[in-house]
């Protein structure tokens, strides 16, 4: 259907009702304001994702609320949400014919939105994330080679994979293409950690991030005699100089200690975007991190909870590789090493046994806390690397509002339980912060509603439907154009001053065929409309109009609509081709 040409650049009609601009004087029952999109996610329900194992190691798919028991700090908590997730969809159909979803008339001059469901959309996303910072070369290689086997066997024609490193020397984004991904593996190298590596080495006295944490945040006056005892043999200085030896140790310290907050800050921030990142793809998301590990320091582990808070609400689930593979839980210091002390080789691989199992700690716990598989003590990469990228078939999320929360940002343990256990295994998140502060309704609805938008499921709590145009130029450009129907009888209406009042927050965003967000446009209609207004434009409803500038290609269109009032939802996804 044609719609009429009074669209105005407010882009707002009442199909009779003006729509005026802010700054227009006829605002006084509909307002529209536009705003570019941007989310900021906030913390309202606490989830808690759980993954069920049989004795075979199949996820278990036909558990109950009512199974489920939940503490929090060793209290029983009242499970208020609960739900099961398959993450592992059946086979893609066959692409079908596109269909209308509205079912209007073409247009001459434009193509009709259709669904986007079963139209050749990518609704899988797999991240790997490769920790240059830390790896050797020779883990780079067995599991940059084993990665790029997992990439080139995919037989999923909507998979989409992207890849990261920590040191975010070398990255490609998401993309089918194969060569583009070769070519961004074959980059990758270990120069960052490799001189990082010699420099703990070539210190006096040597010292890694672990003994310098030790000494300077932990106080632990073992560590700091090997210190002592290395720096003394490295400096050459007598029993009487054992006060310089100390100066020399605390400043090796304070030195690896700066240099290995500076790599696990580094490390932690690019997590955090590539989950931001997958946050904005349209389907299942998938992080693969392939790491040896590292320190996380007692003062970050917040950090790494809110990391794994955010994926948990993007529906991010994360897997860990350990790119060590098959490593020695008694390892001793080479003696090849320079500067290494055999009075203390002993003592410090004790030591390196500790560092190894913690730095192991950062990647069992995200692969725990979103339901994806760390997969370590072996040397079978390509295992690894295909379990850690696939998320469990069955993903149980658990949601509760903690009794009595202080909001003292406090760490609270969590314990979840099963009331037969049916010699099942649980994996679960281990704990939470809690807020410094209470829940914003704002931030709150603003993260509702970005969960929705990047989101493949359909919502139709408020009655909305989403339809599309494109123009072309003379020149060539082309204008995508969209159009929002929204019926305002269903709108649950709040009277005021004798005004039905509502406000309408509305988010139209495209993708392109890599499932790459590309641009959004946000409204606000703040409706205050008088009685015989809304009466007599109930059956005509709201058209919101948004137009962006697109090249040729295939888009999918999202949309989410929702009021303020009743907070309800309307969420839809289109496909469109522009040839």
């Amino acid at each position: 259907m044609k719609y009429p040409r009074c669209f105005l650049s407010i882009s707002v009609l009442c199909a009779g009702i003006f729509v005026a601009s802010p700054a227009s004087p006829q605002t006084a029952e509909i307002t529209s304001k536009e705003a570019p999109v941007t989310f900021k996610s906030g913390v309202n329900l606490v989830p808690v994702p759980v993954v069920v194992r049989d004795n075979k190691g199949h996820a278990v798919g036909n558990l109950g609320v009512e199974d489920f028991q939940l503490f929090d700090n060793g209290k029983p908590q009242m499970i208020s949400k609960f739900s099961l997730e398959k993450l592992v969809k059946d086979a893609a159909a066959p692409v079908a014919a596109p269909v209308s979803r509205a079912a209007p008339a073409p247009v001459s001059d434009g193509q009709i939105l259709v669904d986007a469901k079963s139209n050749g959309i990518p609704d899988r996303f797999i991240a790997y994330l490769f920790d240059d910072l830390h790896m050797s070369a020779a883990e780079l290689t067995y599991t940059r080679d084993a990665a790029q086997r997992q990439m080139d066997s995919s037989t999923h024609a909507l998979e989409r994979a992207a890849i990261y490193t920590t040191s975010g020397r070398q990255m490609q984004e998401f993309t089918g293409d194969k060569e583009k991904l070769h070519a961004t593996l074959a980059a990758i190298n270990t120069a960052r950690a490799s001189a990082t590596k010699s420099l703990q080495q070539n210190s006096c006295p040597p010292m890694t991030y672990y003994m310098g944490d030790q000494i300077v945040n932990k106080n632990d006056a073992q560590a700091l005699n090997i210190a002592v005892a290395d720096a003394m043999r490295c400096a050459n200085l007598t029993p009487e100089q054992r006060p310089e030896a100390v100066t020399l140790s605390q400043q090796a310290a304070r030195q690896a200690s700066l240099n290995g907050d500076k790599d696990t800050e580094t490390s932690l921030d690019t997590l955090r975007n590539v989950v931001a990142k997958l946050a904005s793809m349209p389907g299942q998301r998938t992080l693969v991190m392939i790491s040896p590990g590292f320190l996380v320091t007692d003062d970050k582990h917040e950090e790494q909870t809110a990391l794994i808070e955010r994926a948990i609400r993007a529906n991010v689930v994360i897997g860990a590789l350990d790119a060590r593979g098959l490593y020695s839980q008694t390892t001793i210091a080479d003696a090849s090493e320079p500067n290494v002390n055999p009075a203390t080789v002993v003592q410090k691989g004790q030591f390196s046994t500790t560092e190894a199992t913690v730095q192991a700690d950062v990647m069992a716990t995200l692969a725990e806390g979103t339901g994806g598989a760390f997969y370590h003590g072996t040397n079978d990469y390509d295992e690894g690397i295909a379990r850690t990228a696939a998320a469990p078939e069955y993903l149980y999320v658990l949601g509760f509002s903690p009794q009595d929360l202080k909001l003292d940002g406090k760490y609270h343990s969590l314990k979840v339980t099963l009331r037969s256990a049916k010699g099942l295994e649980l994996q679960v998140r281990k704990g939470y912060y809690a807020p410094r502060y209470g829940p914003d309704p704002a931030e709150q609805a603003k993260q509702q509603i970005e969960e929705s938008f990047f989101s493949h499921d359909d919502v139709s709590d408020l009655p909305a439907i989403l339809q599309t145009q494109y123009f072309k130029a003379d020149n060539g450009d082309v204008t995508l154009s969209t159009v929002a129907k929204i019926d305002i009888r269903k709108l649950p209406f709040r009277k005021d001053a004798g005004r039905n009042r509502d406000d309408l927050t509305v988010v139209t965003g495209l993708f392109d065929n890599d499932g790459n967000f590309v641009t959004g446009v946000q409204k606000i209609i703040q409706m205050r409309l008088l009685d015989e207004t809304l009466e007599k434009h109930a059956d005509s409803g709201i058209a919101l109009k948004n137009s962006f500038a697109v090249h040729t290609g295939r888009y999918m269109i999202r949309m989410v609509v929702r009021d303020s009032e009743g907070e309800l939802m309307s969420a839809q996804s289109g496909l469109v081709d522009i040839p």
